[in-house]
């Protein structure tokens, strides 16, 4: 029999209080590594920063999240600074003194690009954490803490006639990654690759549903060209994050990308509990619907043959409850998420099922 690895995935995490009872641990618990994204700093200090609203997790909230399972989080978001460098130095702290390996953010650029790498089962693995929402101020520099950014050039187009006939009609949004950032994120993928035998980059990018264009559909125009050129820098699996919603999926080159994994456990979901709104912002309105609650576990399964290689998928569909966190669905539910996925023009490549076990399966 071939040695294999199983490696979890969720998507975003943040509590403000201990999770109940409920969350299908046991399907991410199964797992030889687990990872997600950490929603933002786990301190008491620091001071808030200049922007619109801020996700800051208590002391103490490391335990919680060594409670779930996790092994390692994603530490390149766009609250990680929202604490300033105190931030990312006391969720650092945290971290180690939980055993939980972090990526994504560190006091210079070199630390926040560093992969973690750890050996499971026989194989190595590598997680570089970068992010294309960087606040002002966040980007790690040379001599500045930060996390690991790809900052995004933003312009817009408006076309006049379509604006004669429909007045009112939002511009098409044209972003691209800024080639600064992408030449040494690319080069801490490469890096990861000749040091490890399977890459996860964790990708914190993309525009929740509620406030993209519906014109230009589920994806920011960055978003696949970037996702490719990870992939063909060594990238295995990218694990997307962010949109706060179930987006599609990808195959590329042999790699999966996921654009977005969804929520795992938001406590702020529900009443935006450990959300601190700053500066004053009458757009800001979040909206939930159903896709907002939709979530999936991401169960990979690599074998080794001469090398590591991805030989199944499978996801564990679930939906927010009204506190925030995850609940495994099965039936109809489980339906809806597989149409969510299969019905995004974010998916290419992959064809999906759904089990008689109410697990998705990528054929």
């Amino acid at each position: 029999m071939k040695p294999t690895l199983t490696v979890a995935a969720v998507g975003d995490v943040m509590l403000n209080q201990p999770f109940g009872d409920g969350l299908p641990l046991e399907d991410l618990q199964a797992a030889d590594f687990r990872v997600a994204n950490l929603e933002g700093p786990i301190t008491a200090g620091g001071y808030l920063a200049d922007k619109i609203a801020h996700l800051v997790m208590p002391p103490g909230t490391a335990q919680q999240v060594r409670g779930l399972g996790l092994d390692l989080v994603a530490l390149a978001n766009n609250h990680m600074m929202d604490t300033g460098p105190q931030g990312i130095q006391d969720t650092v702290a945290e971290l180690r003194a939980n055993g939980i390996g972090h990526a994504g953010a560190g006091m210079n650029l070199a630390e926040a690009l560093e992969p973690h790498i750890t050996e499971v089962k026989g194989a190595r693995v590598a997680t570089v954490s970068l992010a294309a929402t960087v606040p002002p101020g966040a980007a790690a520099g040379q001599a500045r803490p930060g996390i690991a950014p790809l900052r995004v050039r933003v312009s817009y187009w408006a076309d006049g006639t379509i604006n004669e006939e429909q007045p009112g009609t939002p511009p098409w949004v044209h972003t691209e990654v800024m080639e600064e950032d992408l030449r040494p994120a690319l080069e801490a993928v490469r890096a990861a690759r000749q040091q490890a035998d399977v890459v996860l980059v964790q990708m914190h990018w993309g525009v929740p549903p509620e406030w993209n264009s519906p014109f230009q559909g589920d994806l920011a125009e960055y978003q696949r060209p970037l996702a490719h050129a990870l992939v063909e820098a060594g990238a295995t699996v990218i694990l997307g994050h962010h949109a706060h919603a179930l987006v599609g999926i990808e195959r590329h080159g042999g790699a999966l990308i996921f654009y977005s994994l969804g929520n795992f456990l938001l406590h702020w979901y529900s009443g935006l509990k450990g959300l601190k709104p700053q500066r004053p912002a009458p757009f800001f309105k979040p909206r939930y619907s159903e896709r907002n609650r939709q979530s999936v576990i991401a169960r990979l399964r690599f074998e080794q043959d001469g090398g590591w290689g991805l030989a199944g998928v499978e996801l564990v569909p679930c939906r927010l409850d009204d506190n925030g966190e995850a609940r495994r669905v099965w039936g109809d539910k489980a339906g809806e998420i597989l149409e969510t996925l299969a019905r995004s023009d974010a998916t290419m490549g992959v064809k999906l099922r759904l089990r008689d076990d109410g697990v998705i399966e990528l054929e």
